[in-house]
């Protein structure tokens, strides 16, 4: 009985790969949030951006920030 099973799981080939969302931000001027992994959590991604805001001086637009959904390298 559990022969079939383990025969027909290894047929099935390779499990589904597990996503993330992850968030970055980008900005008018040209500039973009660094680095493969981005962040995990929105908030991070938001300070990031008002950062670069503060870095780049007054009336310098706030970035955008967006999500994406990436493959977990962690599975």
């Amino acid at each position: 009985m559990f022969s079939n099973l383990r025969r027909a799981l290894r047929k099935s080939g390779p499990a589904a790969p597990k996503m993330r969302t992850i968030y970055h931000w980008r900005c008018e001027c040209g500039a973009k949030s660094r680095g493969p992994g981005g962040w995990g959590i929105p908030s991070d991604a938001d300070y990031n951006a008002q950062r670069h805001q503060w870095r780049m001086g007054v009336g310098h637009p706030l970035p955008e920030v967006y999500s994406t959904e990436e493959e977990d390298p962690r599975y």
